[in-house]
């Protein structure tokens, strides 16, 4: 089954963040700088997975399914802004085939 059946699944529109340092007198990687946005079809778990991952790492994963060829290489020490919530991408799936779409799974900061 293809990840997207028609481009017009990318309907929902997410930012990739990289992580600067911030100025001051302890500088860290604690401020976000928007590198750019782009459409995505969002994948949200089912409630057989919810059910299947309760207590374990991936209770809050989502899918972010993007086209793969993007102006800026995506880093697993970048950050997804979707719906107003920052998330963390702990794994990226690129499409080694045919490379269309990739797949960042990505979990809430919370």
């Amino acid at each position: 089954m293809p990840l997207i059946n028609n481009v017009n699944e990318l309907n929902e529109r997410i930012g990739i963040y990289t992580m600067t340092p911030s100025s001051g007198p302890d500088p860290g990687e604690d401020e976000e700088e928007l590198l750019f946005e782009c459409w995505a079809k969002i994948r949200t778990q089912t409630i057989t997975d919810i059910e299947k991952n309760y207590g374990t790492e991936f209770q809050d994963v989502i899918q972010v399914v993007i086209r793969q060829l993007q102006d800026h290489k995506i880093t697993n020490k970048m950050k997804v802004m979707y719906d107003g919530k920052l998330y963390n991408i702990f794994k990226i799936n690129p499409d080694r085939a045919f490379k269309d779409y990739m797949v960042l799974f990505v979990k809430s900061m919370n």
